[in-house]
């Protein structure tokens, strides 16, 4: 897959910017296939989780046709059509599928358990986004960086064969999630390992404008700056920290705004969080690390009612929000669902690590989820993000250590946890006429629970089956193939 060279870059940027249609994804591109005909099925006798934060049916009735829900309420209340299929689902419990807004796809070998950028090929992207998938997700937002070959015909390997990642994840026929992309994000030269040639080296104001433009003529909806020095590039006889300065963190957001686009930052100290959302900044990622939050940005934030975090506070080194004994082995290393995603031998020396370490959680999460809590308090609106990227963050298990982190450590009842990973994270990425909610007309993709999440959180994942766009998928033959390639790697 190949990047243009940076003045090309620059050129073609201006180029999309003159001329959107030049650089944008063509209609066949963008568009989903049509759903092919396909009986109808009617699911009964389930527990139904609405996901509206409200809703809960109890010996629940819906009906699928093709990609759809047609109907949905109580059994005995919901007609079958003709012709229909039944699927008896007593004593389990359904939900709407994750809508996961923070991941790292692509870079992860996993079978090795390294993370490069020589991994990130088409297929590989594919296998994370079935990870997801399997592990009740109905779509997964990469945060960048991603290679823009996926969804630019400009970058691809081979132009005449082009298509666009994007539009066939729509499909009715893909077996993983959906793939939404930020593409590549803005930020120091060096930032973000090992990811650091993907994103869009930005020292000017005017580089900023330009990416932006870029990102637009792609179809991407958010732009995502990075905040953070990383030991990138170090302007000789300068001290740091080196990282996109305020003019042009400026200037992105709004260039973004002007072409209709949100922005989202990875930004971590309470200083630069207050400065760029005098800049206009929409969503937050990450939370505060150096310092407690004060009343000076509660005010900000109480001004901007639309802004959003999108948290990420479940760090791999802590194992989780769960009460452990120091020196004790995290139980849920032991959990089926990871199991399946992640080879055996690379949980068993994770699982060494604590052992060795000491390291638990702490009841609140320490500061960071501190001043997540604090935030929630001060009503600022929050949505799933996972992280995931690989190695101890596994592709598709982070959502459900998530979910159990607001529980555990933000304050959030189960509940209210799942809306923040399904309706709120569908709305907050402008997929909620398709997605976060069961309801008529609304795509047919959700969870089939052997548990109730609303009386344990972590109940999310015991899932029995998972269904994406009205199919069901075959967990089962996934799960095995990713066995067999653990396997064969330790074979070798």
């Amino acid at each position: 897959m190949r990047l243009l060279k940076s003045g090309c870059f620059w050129l073609l940027s201006v180029a999309c910017a003159v001329s959107t249609a030049a650089c944008s994804p063509t209609a066949a591109q963008t568009a989903g296939q049509a759903p092919a005909a396909r009986a109808a099925i009617l699911f009964e006798g389930a527990r139904v989780i609405v996901g509206d934060g409200t809703t809960t049916i109890d010996n629940a009735a819906f009906v699928v046709q093709g990609n759809r829900i047609t109907s949905i309420g109580r059994s005995g209340e919901v007609q079958a059509p003709a012709g229909a299929t039944r699927v008896n689902l007593s004593g389990k419990t359904v939900m709407p599928a994750l809508v996961d807004l923070h991941s790292h796809i692509g870079y992860e070998d996993t079978t090795a358990n390294d993370e490069d950028e020589k991994n990130f090929t088409r297929a590989n992207v594919i296998d994370h986004l079935e990870r997801f998938a399997y592990t009740g997700h109905a779509l997964t937002h990469s945060l960048g960086n991603d290679n823009p070959g996926m969804f630019d015909v400009r970058y691809a390997d081979n132009p005449a064969s082009f298509v666009d990642l994007r539009a066939e994840s729509q499909r009715d026929s893909f077996t993983g999630a959906r793939y939404y992309t930020i593409g590549r994000g803005l930020a120091w030269e060096g930032t973000g390992n090992p990811r650091s040639s993907a994103p869009y080296p930005i020292f000017k104001p005017l580089q900023a404008r330009l990416a932006v433009r870029e990102l637009h003529a792609q179809g991407i909806k958010f732009a995502k700056l990075w905040l953070e020095d990383r030991g990138g590039y170090q302007i000789p006889g300068e001290k740091g920290p080196f990282v996109l300065s305020q003019d042009s963190y400026t200037a992105a957001i709004e260039e973004a705004h002007r072409l209709g686009m949100k922005t989202i930052a990875h930004v971590k100290t309470l200083a630069d969080t207050k400065a760029m959302i005098r800049a206009g900044l929409d969503i937050q990622t990450h939370p505060i690390q150096d310092v407690a939050v004060d009343a000076e940005l509660l005010a900000l934030l109480k001004a901007r009612p639309n802004f959003w975090v999108i948290p990420v506070i479940t760090p791999a080194g802590q194992g989780g929000s769960a009460p452990r004994a120091p020196g004790e082995r995290p139980k849920w290393l032991d959990d089926p669902l990871l199991r399946a995603v992640k080879c055996d031998a690379h949980l068993e020396s994770w699982g060494q690590s604590f052992v060795k370490s000491k390291r638990v959680p702490t009841p609140t999460g320490n500061l960071t989820g501190e001043n997540i809590a604090a935030l929630r308090k001060a009503g600022v609106r929050m949505a799933l993000g996972s992280h995931d990227a690989g190695g101890t963050r596994p592709l598709g298990w982070g959502s459900h250590m998530e979910l159990e982190a607001f529980v555990n450590w933000v304050g959030m009842t189960p509940r209210e946890a799942i809306v923040a990973a399904t309706s709120d994270a569908a709305k907050l990425l402008g997929v909620d006429d398709q997605l976060g909610t069961l309801a008529v007309g609304k795509s047919a993709d959700f969870l089939v629970l052997d548990a109730n999440p609303l009386d344990n959180i972590t109940n999310t994942r015991k899932i029995a089956d998972v269904y994406l766009r009205g199919t069901k998928l075959d967990r089962a033959a996934m799960a095995a193939r990713w066995k067999a390639a653990c396997g064969r790697t330790r074979a070798t």
